[in-house]
């Protein structure tokens, strides 16, 4: 297992064979520990298929646990979501973790991608933030050039010597679902290790002989043929409200519909706010989401991309009404909630009635050289462990190095827009990328590409350089205007997410945006001068003591950093090394060798 849990102390784990679901009732009642349940794997053409009474059965088990129990759920994305679904508010949602498949489930059809993750749901009896030991995942190697897979630059000060914190994705395990699952538990009897639990109970559901079942719905959606736009309806960017203009699209005329909707989180939009009331926001959701299903045509794909916890309602609305393609979990580093790292984001994609095969499945998308990194393909993902190191992707292409991998339903080569120098003043910008394999994925060359919440453009600007013809509905006449300024750059023959000098007011994180500074000291010295003071003092310093013993004025911490915290950054760990540490005194040893 390559993971650290510090300060715990292991749960002893107990393995209980339940013969029927009264006997898994009893077996908890009370328990305050930590209740993990198995349930058992569905076929590649069963994904849809949920298991019969699997809700009635856990929310028994959720009512029977103790006030300080947490409850862990193995199983399928179907599962997991009606499992949700049916639980009482006396249980707290914590999180949804997706665990690796492996190896591969290959369904044989083309018409979805590769199963390749299934879950763990966790929920909490008592109310409050999720306790767990403070764990740390193992740094990854890349094969080619042997350092970190991922780029720390000058900020390795900054990082522990073992691994960075355990995130809500795990790719670091292979293991199957209905198969050897010996270090996932072994991970959750270290991950809950704290003083609060002893024992974790390892209950089985597989011999239950548990049936699935169809969806629900049986929704006529008409003859798969063909249809195409009125020439009033080509290629064009709406400024309006989603449900209104949705509403004038004729029936049955998107090959492609995609939502990035406000996420309800609360953050400032350029003239709106995204803080409806819950049940508001996803009534208004399933409204929205039902006319992409009327204006979709047959076999053709709308995809949602929310967080969890949301998508969860949104599945729970879309498979009465679509057939369930993928859960797509995008590995999307956001901004540090406690000791878990929130990456995963789930794509929902749903088709209308039987999906036709994906075209980029059967080599009709027509993918073709754009401006993106050269790391990067649409449909050939980069293979994982590899860096994305300049100098190591021009060596292994120079030695003919194969560092692709399959494009399955986890997607972990895409990452967030991190630099200010390709961002637009918009607070929630998907990276280009995202929307190339989507778009290349679920078209073809001259089909049609809707994103009923524009925003800047991200998603009718890919289309656009795909030679895909483009609806953007978007309420916001400051972001219209902004989307439509960056299509003319295409027709310019510029590329509209190219690195530009820009002056920025949105922001997407808490963290103030610190104003662009000539720095008299590397921020690196600053927080390794807090670490030698912290080290003299045994422990972090106040802001006074750093005025007392450092060598640098207190102007520079106050200027440079944007909290007090960034400032302790390297006081805090370890520092870390881009090789191994074994490697790393190989290298040491050759060094004074040379000398």
């Amino acid at each position: 297992m390559a993971h650290l849990s510090e300060n715990n102390r292991k749960l002893d784990v107990k393995y209980i064979l339940i013969p029927k679901p009264g006997d898994l009732v009893e077996e908890i009642r009370g328990f305050s520990g930590v209740c993990l349940l198995r349930l058992p794997p569905c076929e590649p053409s069963e994904k849809a298929y949920k298991l019969e009474g699997i809700e009635s059965i856990v929310s028994s088990v959720a009512n029977a646990l103790g006030k300080e129990a947490t409850l862990i759920i193995l199983g399928e994305p179907i599962d997991l979501v009606h499992i949700h679904q049916g639980l009482a508010d006396s249980i707290r949602y914590q999180q949804w973790i997706a665990i690796k498949r492996s190896p591969l489930i290959e369904g044989g059809e083309l018409s979805a991608l590769l199963c390749n993750h299934w879950g763990a749901l966790v929920h909490t009896k008592y109310n409050a933030p999720l306790r767990h030991a403070k764990t740390r995942i193992k740094y990854t190697y890349c094969p080619a050039c042997g350092r970190t897979t991922k780029d720390y630059g000058g900020k390795k000060h900054t990082y522990h010597e073992y691994g960075t914190l355990i995130s809500d994705i795990w790719r670091d395990i292979d293991s199957e679902l209905g198969g050897d699952i010996t270090p996932i538990i072994d991970r959750f009897a270290d991950f809950f290790g704290i003083e609060q639990y002893c024992e974790l109970r390892f209950f089985d559901l597989r011999p239950l002989g548990l049936k699935r079942i169809a969806p629900p719905h049986n929704i006529e959606t008409g003859k798969q043929e063909s249809y195409d736009l009125p020439e009033t309806q080509e290629s064009r960017l709406i400024l309006g409200d989603c449900l209104e203009e949705l509403q004038k699209l004729p029936d049955n005329s998107i090959d492609f519909a995609f939502a990035d909707p406000p996420y309800n989180l609360k953050k400032k939009y350029c003239g709106y706010m995204d803080d409806l009331a819950i049940s508001e926001y996803f009534e208004w959701c399933d409204k929205w989401i039902s006319e992409l299903a009327r204006i979709l045509r047959p076999g053709r794909t709308c995809a949602v991309l929310n967080i969890p916890l949301w998508a969860i309602r949104h599945f729970i609305h879309m498979e009465k009404i679509l057939d369930f393609q993928n859960w797509i979990v995008w590995e999307a580093l956001g901004f540090p909630v406690r000791f878990i790292m929130p990456a995963h984001y789930t794509i929902l994609c749903f088709s209308k009635g039987k999906a036709r095969n994906l075209p980029g499945l059967t080599g009709e998308a027509g993918v073709k050289d754009i401006f993106i990194p050269q790391s990067f393909n649409s449909l050939e993902p980069l293979a994982e462990l590899f860096c994305l190191r300049a100098d190591c992707i021009r060596r292994r292409k120079s030695l003919q190095v194969n560092d692709r991998g399959h494009l399955t339903d986890l997607w972990w080569d895409i990452h967030r827009l991190k630099h200010n120098a390709r961002r637009v003043d918009h607070p929630c910008q998907l990276p280009p990328q995202l929307m190339y394999r989507l778009i290349s994925t679920f078209t073809k060359p001259g089909e049609v590409v809707l994103d009923c919440f524009n925003g800047a453009g991200t998603t009718t600007l890919s289309a656009h350089q795909l030679d895909r013809r483009y609806i953007g509905i978007e309420i916001s006449e400051q972001y219209h205007n902004l989307a439509e300024s960056r299509h003319k750059e295409i027709i310019l023959s510029l590329n509209p997410f190219r690195k530009a000098e820009r002056t920025l007011t949105a922001k997407n994180s808490p963290v103030p945006r610190m104003p662009k500074v000539s720095y008299e000291v590397p921020k690196k010295t600053l927080q390794l001068e807090i670490k030698r003071i912290a080290k003299k003092l045994g422990r972090l310093p106040n802001r006074d003591e750093v005025i007392e013993h450092s060598k640098y004025s207190i102007r520079y911490y106050d200027e440079y950093f944007a909290s007090w915290g960034e400032a302790c950054a390297a006081a805090r760990t370890t520092g870390m090394s881009e090789y191994p540490l074994d490697t790393l005194e190989k290298r040491k040893t050759q060094l004074n060798l040379f000398e």
